[in-house]
Formats: C-alpha cells, sequence, structure tokens
C-alpha cells in the first residue's frame, strides 16, 4: 500500500491547496468560491489522512472514492455554483488532479 499512501499524501496536498486557494488567488471574496473550497478542501484533507494511516485497504479504497466524488464536485462546482475565472479555473483544475490520484490510489490500494 505504499503506492496508495504516496498518492493519498498527494491528495492531502492537493487539498490544502484547495483550502487556501481562495486567500493566495484572491477570490475571498465571492462567497459561493470560498466556502466550497474551504469545505471541500478540509473535507479531502481529512479523508486523505485516514486513508494514509489506516491499515484496511478497504478503508483505503473507501476514503479515496469518497475524495473522486470530491474532485468531481470540483469539476461541476463552479457550473452549479455559479462562479467564474480565476476560482473556475482552480477548481476544475484541482478537481480533475484529484479524480486521477484518489482513483488511482483506491484501484493500487490492497493489491501491493
Amino acid at each position: 500500500m505504499k503506492t496508495a499512501r504516496t498518492l493519498g499524501w498527494c491528495v492531502v496536498v492537493a487539498g490544502v491547496w484547495e483550502a487556501l486557494a481562495p486567500f493566495i488567488l484572491g477570490f475571498s471574496s465571492i462567497p459561493a468560491a470560498l466556502w466550497n473550497a474551504m469545505i471541500v478542501g478540509i473535507v479531502l484533507i481529512v479523508l486523505a489522512v485516514i486513508a494514509v494511516y489506516s491499515q484496511k485497504s478497504g478503508t483505503v479504497k473507501a476514503m479515496e472514492w469518497i475524495n473522486a466524488c470530491l474532485g468531481l464536485w470540483l469539476v461541476l462546482a463552479p457550473f452549479i455554483l455559479g462562479y467564474t475565472a480565476g476560482p473556475r479555473a482552480n477548481d476544475i483544475t484541482v478537481g480533475i488532479i484529484v479524480i486521477v490520484l484518489a482513483v488511482w490510489a483506491a484501484l493500487v490500494a490492497g493489491n501491493e
């Protein structure tokens, strides 16, 4: 599960970025984008840390599949919540990265 753990840490980094992005990229004045980034970022961090420290492949898989769904939400959120420009590009980019990393981690968990 070494690969799954490494990928899990990458999801943690993506979650930290997502939570801090409104302040770094300057879109903290857009409430929908701010709260979406903060909430999703924190949940990504928590679930990925649980996956990284879990000894059970089933738990790792479950946490990473949930993170993949959160990545999908990040891709769709700008269109559903109606924000544009910087927040949209950030969420779509982070969402795609999280989907790839989380699905990869879920697929390799327990197979190593």
